[in-house]
Formats: structure tokens, sequence, C-alpha cells
């Protein structure tokens, strides 16, 4: 769980009171609360390796079950020290697969060796249907092992429509496995959630700009004040990921700067508070979401440009299955009344962001 605090600050000179010095902050906090909970990929993922001695020239099986119905022409296998797919692959030590022969194959079959590398090996078949949901599994004799005994190494899968591990994937997953005497392991990657958020954030949460607060500056009602601040967020579930954004809008006591409910275009003038996560021109605020993973996106009320809303509660991004690191840019906008009456309006906005494993 990693906990996080954005602060916005404004300052606001009802239109009304001219001359006056009342001065309105406005503090907005965002607070993030990670829920983990993990993965659509490869399911009853396994590796045999028949001599378990360090170097030895072996045989390995390995099984997992096909969770796409989708045409698959080609699977990659590559051998990493890593699990995590997104991470720079670095070979076992020791590890040589280049002179690989397939030597057995069972469920979803027809399969031959089209490449093999030092740590690389890719199947291929004229593209067909999964054809059931039970396990597959591929032997591969000639297969040298590692050298080191004291780190685990790993399989990278990933399913492909063509026939030559290229194109977009289909499903993914990874095995894990240990070289050591007498010893044989068979594990699966772990389910995993990451979600970073500040002012700035790195793709991959491995950073952040350590920033949680911003100055806004004078409100007016003929006038927008905007400001914005970054998420990231990936997961291995099988049903994807959900955030979503709780927390009243800004309020000084009893008087309150309404929240739009519906998707609503900026109004200079008049009690706003919005939010949406793409990029806009009136206010010019804010950024498209940026990763590769397109099933990663905005909820639709918060995905219209130069549309704002927010109710609390709401989902703000989600996906429906697996997504690797995706990032989010939040821009916020508030608007005055020239009635608004002074005062500190502040909120505190919990982002909650949970992985349905």
């Amino acid at each position: 769980m990693k906990h996080r605090l954005f602060h916005l600050h404004g300052l606001v000179r009802p239109f009304h009171h001219v001359g006056s010095e009342t001065l309105i902050a406005i503090l907005i906090a965002l607070f993030l609360v990670v829920t983990p909970t993990g993965a659509k990929r490869f399911q009853e993922r396994s590796l045999y390796v028949l001599k378990n001695e360090p170097s030895a020239i072996t045989s390995h099986t390995t099984s997992f079950q096909y969770m796409s119905p989708d045409a698959v022409g080609s699977v990659e296998m590559l051998y990493c020290l890593d699990p995590i797919p997104y991470h720079p692959c670095v070979t076992p030590p020791g590890l040589d697969v280049s002179g690989a022969t397939l030597s057995g194959q069972s469920g979803e079959t027809g399969f031959s060796i089209r490449s093999a590398s030092t740590n690389r090996i890719v199947l291929t078949r004229l593209p067909a249907f999964i054809s059931g949901t039970g396990n597959s599994s591929y032997t591969f004799d000639n297969i040298r092992n590692p050298t080191v005994t004291s780190e685990a190494f790993a399989i990278r899968l990933k399913s492909h429509a063509s026939t030559n591990a290229s194109g977009p994937q289909i499903d993914f997953g990874s095995v894990r496995g240990q070289i050591s005497k007498s010893i044989e392991i068979a594990t699966q990657v772990p389910p995993m959630l990451i979600f970073c958020l500040a002012e700035e954030v790195a793709d991959n949460c491995e950073s952040t700009n350590e920033n949680y607060y911003a100055e806004l500056g004078e409100l007016n009602p003929r006038s927008t004040l905007k400001t914005q601040s970054q998420m990231a967020i990936g997961t291995n579930a099988s049903g994807g990921f959900a955030i979503t954004a709780n927390g009243g809008p800004p309020s000084a006591g009893t008087n309150t700067i309404a929240a739009s409910k519906t998707p609503t275009a900026s109004q200079p003038g008049r009690n706003q508070f919005g939010i949406n996560l793409v990029e806009n021109t009136s206010p010019a605020v804010g950024s498209d979401p940026e990763g590769v993973w397109t099933n990663a996106v905005p909820s639709p009320d918060y995905n219209a440009t130069n549309k704002y809303k927010y109710v609390p509660g709401d989902v703000v991004a989600f996906s429906p299955n697996v997504s690797l690191m995706k990032k989010f840019t939040v821009s916020y906008i508030i608007n005055s009344d020239p009635n608004l009456r002074p005062g500190v309006y502040t909120t505190t906005i919990v982002y909650v962001a949970s992985g349905q494993f």
C-alpha cells in the first residue's frame, strides 16, 4: 500500500467586493490508497526440468492453459532472469536453448520450432482457433541448463495470431524455475498491482517528482483555475483494474463550490469543480493517456475533451483485463461565481486502485 498527498492551493477575490482584501484559500488534497487484489494470463502454468543439474543437457516441459479463443499461429518462449514482461530480459548465465528440438506436444498441437536462439524459442503453426480449455504441454530436448543455482530464472510466454511471434499478443504469462541438485521447481508469477500518484510520475512508477502541492493563484469569475496531476497503474489481474475517486467538492463550512454531475464545459462565472483524464483546450490543461495498453482507458464520462465532471465514488479509469503500465493525467478546473462567499475551501479526494484477480 502506498500513500501520497497532493495539494492544490488557490486564492479568490470576490468580484463584487472591489478593493476587498479578503482572500479565499482553496485546498484540494488527493490521497492515494492502493488495494492490491491480481491477471488474465495463461493459467495453470508449470515448468518441469528432467535433470535439475547445473549445465546439464536435458529436457524442459512447459505447460499452460490458453485463455483466449482467438486463432493462434505462434508461441514465444523467452528465457530471462526476470519474469516481468516489460522489464529488460537478461539471459540466465550458462543457458542455451539454440539447439532445442520439440520432442512432444499435447493439447493445442501442430506446432514446430520456427527459430531458436540462446534464450528464445518460437513455436509456429498455421493459425488455428483454440479448441479446448484444458492444458497444453510442450517438451523440448537438448536444452542446456543455467549454471547458477542461487538465482531463479523465468520463461516469458506470449501467443500471437501471426506465425512468427510478431504483432499483437493474445495471451501471456511467465513460469519460474531454479536449478538445484535433486530439486524440481514449478511456480507461477504472483498477482501484481502497481499504482503511483504525484504531480509527475514515471511511466513504470519507478519514480515521481515528489510534488503533491500546486498553487493555483487568484480565483476570478472571468477566468478558470486549472492544474493537473498524474497516476500510473498496471496489473496482471484477469479482471483488470478500476480506479475510483472519492470525496466531496471544495467547501468552506456550509458553502460549497458545486461539482458538475454530468460532463460539462468549463463555465467561468459559475461555481464549478470538475475533472477529466484527457487533453483539453478550454482551458488548455491535461494530456491523453500514455502507454501501449489500449484496453486501459478513462471512463466514458471522464474521457471527453473540454468536458468536466466529478461525482464521488465514480470509476475514473479502468481495464477489463490484464493491462501493464498505463499513465493517466488528471485535469482539474475550478470556476467561481461573483457571489462566492469568502472562506477556506478544502476537500480530500481519495483515489482507490483495485485489481480483480
